[in-house]
């Protein structure tokens, strides 16, 4: 078990976050209809403890082709075979969480093969504390519990900047077992999306995402609000919430939101892509 606190001592579990983080990407693609999967390449496999995800499609996008789980392979083969399987499809992340038994040993072996570091994902947490910020003005957060009854597929597709049929990856959350999904409204249209996944005592918060037009209205500062106020009421002793690292060429709106919803550094996830 690989245990840490934040700076101002917030616990948390970094395996059982991964766990957890597993199962959020996992229940993603197992959501997307069959046809979908087949005309553009959206797959998931395991090979022992790692969790491969696929998208042929858009093989460049790194968040989307995943090697998760790299540090809990106790042989070589497990890990070689994912990266041979996830390569063949896309341009994969292999993501090493720090500070597990396994992890040097994978990071080691990735640079021998040779993988470089690219960008890396920090991960929040914070205990279930009440919001210490108040909700925005001019913006309603819906939940959403049927695919039907809001546009949260498309709102993450759009947000994203993905093309118009990638809401197909999202589309079918609402309902799902474990899943709480959310729009935001403004002036009546939804504007922006958020989910979480409650696994165990943990909810993972993700898929946060706004239309252009909307943006700067607040609706991530009251979608994050809303889903601290549900996990709290769910009984979650941790929340979790990643974003890319802070690097002085990307936009950190995101960071910074996620700062002022009171959640704190825990760690930063390296990611490893194939050198070119």
């Amino acid at each position: 078990m690989a245990t840490g606190t934040t700076k101002s001592g917030v616990p948390y579990d970094s395996a059982a976050l991964d766990r957890v983080d597993r199962r959020f990407w996992r229940e993603i693609w197992e959501s997307v209809p069959a046809e979908v999967e087949v005309e553009h390449g959206v797959e998931v496999r395991e090979f022992g403890p790692i969790q491969v995800t696929a998208v042929r499609a858009l093989g460049q996008v790194g968040m989307l082709n995943l090697v998760l789980g790299a540090a809990e392979a106790p042989e070589r083969t497990d890990l070689e075979a994912a990266i041979a399987w996830a390569e063949e499809r896309s341009a994969p992340y292999v993501s090493v969480t720090p500070g597990l038994p396994g992890s040097a040993a994978a990071e080691e072996w990735l640079r021998a093969q040779g993988f470089d570091l690219t960008y890396a994902w920090m991960k929040f947490v914070r205990d279930p504390h009440p919001p210490r910020f108040p909700a925005p003005d001019g913006v309603e957060v819906v939940e959403v519990t049927s695919p039907d009854q809001e546009p949260f597929g498309t709102i993450a597709a759009l947000g994203f900047g993905m093309p118009a049929w990638g809401a197909e990856l999202f589309a079918h959350l609402p309902g799902r077992d474990g899943w709480r999904c959310y729009v935001a409204r403004v002036d009546g249209e939804a504007q922006g999306c958020g989910a979480m996944v409650i696994d165990d005592g943990v909810a993972e918060l993700g898929i946060g995402a706004t239309l252009e037009a909307a943006r700067g209205r607040g609706c991530q500062t009251a979608l994050l609000r809303r889903r601290i106020v549900d996990a709290a009421e769910a009984g979650c002793h941790t929340l979790l919430v990643e974003t890319g690292e802070r690097v002085p060429d990307r936009p950190s709106a995101s960071y910074r939101n996620i700062l002022k919803a009171g959640f704190e550094e825990a760690y930063l996830r390296p990611n490893w892509q194939r050198r070119r």
